[in-house]
C-alpha cells in the first residue's frame, strides 16, 4: 500500500461556467414568465400573445 494520498481530480475551468450560464438562462425565462400578466397589460394584448413573446425570447 501506499502512504501517499492521491489529489481529487479536478473539475475542467468550463464546467462553472456551463453551470453558470445555464442558471442565467433558466432564471431569466422564469422571470419573464412570472411577468407575463404585466407584459400582456403593458402591450395591450391578451396573454396568449404575450406567451408567444417569451417564445420568441427563449429563442
Amino acid at each position: 500500500m501506499s502512504s501517499h494520498r492521491e489529489k481529487p481530480a479536478r473539475l475542467p475551468f468550463v464546467v462553472p461556467l456551463l453551470v453558470l450560464g445555464t442558471f442565467v438562462t433558466v432564471t431569466s425565462e422564469f422571470i419573464i414568465a412570472a411577468l407575463l400578466p404585466e407584459v400582456s397589460a403593458d402591450l395591450g394584448v391578451s396573454v396568449s400573445p404575450a406567451g408567444l413573446l417569451i417564445t420568441a425570447f427563449a429563442a
